[in-house]
């Protein structure tokens, strides 16, 4: 048996070793020497194992791996790229051999770990690709992270993203470190490899961005409604202001420091909460134009402009080449641009962390409104600019002033009084009445009386007396219940206001009502109450 073995423990020629252990062990001759004699005293003795199971055993996968970095060209790569060619050469790499040892290094690669870590680490790297995520020495997870940003044993893209993301999120629960640095890696993936933006939306804080974009619309948008230096400032349009309210201040509440959605009022007067914020901002935003050197939102956020960002910060990443040109919008208020290789990022430089400054303003609002509203819950004073209170009293004023004058009035109508007012008029209007009116409004009149003999109603009976109406109201009573008009004497509108004032005692309700004809018609309901009151 001289043929070389190979990594797997099989001869060159073709025998297997686990084979070849069975029939040294099944050998009689063997069996009845003196190493398995029954009589002999035991003591420990080694277990017969595969080479490739012994601690010295060195695959030749992984000689050739450190041959590597021996090498005239391997002397001369950075410790990147040694890792990068090495992680090429080791890609498709699985070992047996457990390591349960300890191994720690800041910025671990193939070169920081002994031949027993390497032999280890590849096969915990085989589980894991295999699905069984198993907690082992910390470096070894971050050095399959570095794979796996590279592309090594996964296709870059959207594959390389979910995996990237499936280990940490699994693994984090062994090193919840790892969310110091995993999150920001996953973003800077998306960036690089044109990844949809919403990928990145859980770990780049696009709330905050999408937030500081609202803020910095109602700042330009107060600079651009300004009057010119030198004239005077309109009062605040409300109206306008309503319309945006909220937006502004579900972006507050993502921005402040003080908690605006914890706030008693803002939970019980929202729409006036909300409007007194963006008035005051509105102001403020007016003051920093004319008094400070930077805007208010600026000043609340920090400054935006484009600093040099380094892809992956903390990890071990090599590049084979130069990434092209190109502008990636992340949000409203953050992109990344790649200019000869190199990268920047456009954006507020704040770390998403919510604004003190921000924070003081809001709860400014919200004590001086609740003591311009008499609110049960006051807030205690901080000792606030007096520019910033004069500015959001002012500003609540004008609010309630505009507010009052926007109120719907409520009209209410008493019609049991109608009867009396039209009677008052009628009268009025006879007073004024000269002798000549008198006599051409009879004039007019009398031809139409002559139809009147052939629809009048003739009242038997007593019904119309006791109920307290007059004989022309019981006419027009009678007339409608028998489902023809009136055309006797009297204004029918009167007559129907005297006569529905009379019944309400009866009916509880109107009896006639005029429909769309304007015409007046009993209501089906009291028909039969009617008649038999007749």
């Amino acid at each position: 048996m001289s043929g070389r073995r190979d990594e797997d423990g099989i001869y060159a020629n073709g025998v297997d070793i686990d084979r070849l252990l069975e029939q040294i062990l099944s050998d009689p001759r063997l069996r009845s020497s003196k190493a398995f004699s029954t009589t002999k005293t035991y003591a420990d003795e080694p277990i017969i194992r595969r080479g490739s199971q012994m601690d010295s055993y060195l695959p030749q996968k992984i000689g050739q791996m450190r041959e590597l970095q021996r090498t005239p060209r391997g002397r001369t790569w950075s410790e990147t790229r040694l890792f990068y060619e090495q992680a090429r050469l080791m890609e498709d790499f699985e070992d047996n051999c457990p390591y349960h040892g300890q191994f720690q290094s800041y910025y671990p690669t193939y070169r920081t770990m002994t031949d027993r870590q390497l032999r280890g680490y590849f096969t915990w790297r085989a589980r894991v690709r295999a699905g069984q995520v198993e907690q082992t020495a910390t470096s070894f997870a971050y050095v399959y992270l570095y794979e796996l940003l590279m592309g090594i044993g996964v296709k870059p893209g959207r594959k390389a993203f979910d995996a990237i993301e499936a280990f940490w999120k699994t693994y984090r629960q062994f090193d919840p470190g790892m969310d110091r640095y995993v999150p920001e890696w996953l973003v800077d993936y998306v960036v690089e490899h044109d990844l949809p933006a919403e990928l990145a939306a859980p770990y780049a804080h696009l709330e905050h961005d999408a937030a500081i974009a609202v803020l910095e619309r109602a700042e330009k948008g107060a600079l651009a409604a300004a009057p010119p230096k030198g004239h005077r400032r309109q009062p605040t349009d409300f109206d306008a202001i309503a319309s945006r309210a909220d937006e502004f201040a579900q972006a507050v509440c993502q921005l402040s420091s003080y908690r605006l959605d914890e706030s008693r009022l803002y939970k019980e007067r929202p729409e006036d909460v909300a409007c007194m914020l963006l008035a005051v901002y509105s102001r403020l935003a007016l003051h920093y134009r004319g008094s400070r050197t930077q805007g208010l939102t600026e000043t609340l956020f920090g400054l935006r402009f484009a600093v040099r960002h380094v892809m992956y910060a903390s990890a071990v990443r090599y590049e084979p080449g130069f990434h092209e040109d190109c502008v990636y919008v992340l949000s409203p208020t953050r992109r990344y641009v790649c200019k000869n290789g190199l990268w920047s990022c456009d954006s507020y430089h704040d770390g998403g962390a919510r604004s003190a400054k921000l924070g003081q303003i809001v709860r400014a609002v919200d004590r001086q409104l609740r003591q311009a509203l008499g609110y049960a819950h006051p807030l205690k004073d901080h000792a606030e600019a007096k520019y910033l209170v004069k500015i959001i009293d002012d500003e609540i004023a004008a609010y309630l002033g505009w507010k009052q004058a926007s109120a719907p009035r409520r009209v209410e109508i008493d019609l049991s009084k109608l009867a009396g007012i039209r009677s008052a008029a009628a009268v009025t209007r006879e007073a004024l009445l000269v002798d000549e009116e008198r006599e051409d409004s009879v004039a007019e009149e009398a031809p139409v009386a002559a139809p009147c003999a052939q629809n009048a109603f003739v009242t038997t009976g007593d019904g119309g007396d006791a109920l307290g109406l007059s004989e022309d109201q019981t006419a027009l009573l009678q007339a409608l219940l028998a489902g023809q008009g009136y055309a006797g004497p009297g204004n029918v509108d009167l007559m129907v206001d005297a006569i529905n004032e009379t019944l309400f005692d009866l009916l509880g309700d109107t009896a006639i009502e005029f429909g769309a004809d304007g015409e007046p018609q009993l209501v089906e309901d009291y028909v039969e109450d009617v008649r038999a009151a007749l």
